[in-house]
């Protein structure tokens, strides 16, 4: 009886640690099909307890997402994107949104960057960040 109880106190503890925000679970249900497409563009923005990613499909759509120490994903927003000269613009999904839906291609020393107010995502090399017309 009292493996039980441990038992069903140890699945209650990982299920109520390890469960995303309703709003979170919504879009990445809505998104399933969207993560089969290759990636265009991988781009990184750390901050002092993890690293904010932002990865670009092929088929238009987008994923950003928080990796706090390394291990845990947290945070689920996704949407589609359209790139006009220098400048990506985010539609989310279920208007569950972060702060900006705007960001600006720029170089900093030669790196490609995507940069807002806020946020400045740096783009791996290896990426196909956009090709100007």
């Amino acid at each position: 009886m009292r493996k039980v109880l441990v038992l069903g106190f140890i699945i209650f503890i990982f299920f109520s640690c390890g469960s995303m925000e309703k709003n979170d679970r919504i879009v990445r249900r809505k998104d399933f099909f969207n993560r089969f497409s290759k990636k265009e563009l991988i781009a990184y923005s750390g901050w002092k307890m993890g690293v904010d990613k932002l990865l670009l499909r092929k088929n238009k759509t987008f994923r950003i997402y928080s990796n706090v120490f390394g291990i845990v994903n947290s945070g689920y927003y996704s949407g589609t994107y359209k790139i006009s000269n220098d400048t990506l613009k985010l539609k989310y999904l279920n208007n569950h949104k972060l702060e900006f839906d705007e960001l600006c291609f720029a170089l900093d020393d030669n790196n490609p960057i995507l940069k807002c107010e806020m946020k400045t995502f740096y783009i791996e090399q290896n990426s196909i960040f956009y090709t100007k017309n």
